[in-house]
C-alpha cells in the first residue's frame, strides 16, 4: 500500500516524465539544428536531476531528524531508568520503610509511565507490589531485601530490552539473560 505522503510524489515525477517525453517529441519533429535538440535535452536532464535531488534531500532530512528524535528519546530513557534505579537503591540501603518512601515509588511511577514500555511497567507494579507487602512491616530484614532485589532485578532485564529495543522473542535468549542477572544476585547471598 502507498503511503498518502507518497502519492503526490508519483504525480509530481509522473508529469514531469510525460512532460519529458513530449517535449522531447516536439523538439524532435521540429528541430533542424543539433544544438538545439542538446540545449533542451541538457535543460531537461537538469530540470529532472534537480527534481530527484531536491525529493531524495527532503527524504534524508525526514529520516535524519526522525533518527536525532529516536536518540534523544533513548537518551532521556536512559536518564529516568538510571534515575530509577538510583532512587530504588536509597530506600532499600535505609532498611526502615517511611511514608516518604511510598510517595517516592509512586512518582517514580508516573515518571517511568512516560517511557517505558509495557513490559517494564508491569515488573515496576510487581517490585512495588512487593515492596507494599514489605511496608507492613517497620524495618526490612535480609529476606525482605532479597526480595525486592529479586524484583528489581527482573525489571533490569525488562529495562535492558527496552532499552536495546529488543523486540525479538527467542525464548533460550530471554531465558539466559533472565537467569543471569537473577544469578547475580545469587552469588552475592553470603550466609
Amino acid at each position: 500500500m502507498i503511503k498518502n505522503k507518497s502519492v503526490p510524489l508519483i504525480v509530481l515525477i509522473t508529469v514531469a516524465a510525460i512532460s519529458a517525453y513530449l517535449l522531447f517529441r516536439t523538439v524532435l519533429k521540429q528541430s533542424e539544428h543539433p544544438i538545439t535538440f542538446e540545449l533542451f535535452a541538457a535543460l531537461i536532464g537538469v530540470s529532472i536531476t534537480i527534481l530527484l535531488t531536491s525529493i531524495l534531500l527532503r527524504r534524508q532530512t525526514v529520516a535524519e531528524l526522525r533518527k536525532e528524535e529516536n536518540v534523544l528519546f533513548l537518551d532521556m530513557k536512559m536518564k529516568v531508568y538510571l534515575e530509577l534505579i538510583d532512587q530504588l537503591q536509597d530506600i532499600m540501603a535505609k532498611k526502615n520503610i517511611l511514608e516518604e518512601d511510598m510517595i517516592e515509588i509512586r512518582l517514580l511511577n508516573q515518571k517511568i509511565a512516560f517511557i517505558s514500555s509495557q513490559e517494564v511497567l508491569e515488573a515496576f507494579n510487581n517490585f512495588s507490589r512487593c515492596y507494599a507487602t514489605k511496608a507492613l512491616k517497620d524495618q526490612m530484614d535480609d529476606d525482605d531485601i532479597d526480595d525486592l532485589l529479586r524484583e528489581l532485578s527482573k525489571m533490569s532485564f525488562h529495562i535492558r530490552r527496552d532499552l536495546l529495543r529488543d523486540t525479538s522473542h527467542d525464548k533460550e535468549n530471554e531465558l539466559k539473560v533472565r537467569t543471569a542477572i537473577l544469578q547475580s544476585n545469587d552469588n552475592l547471598d553470603i550466609e
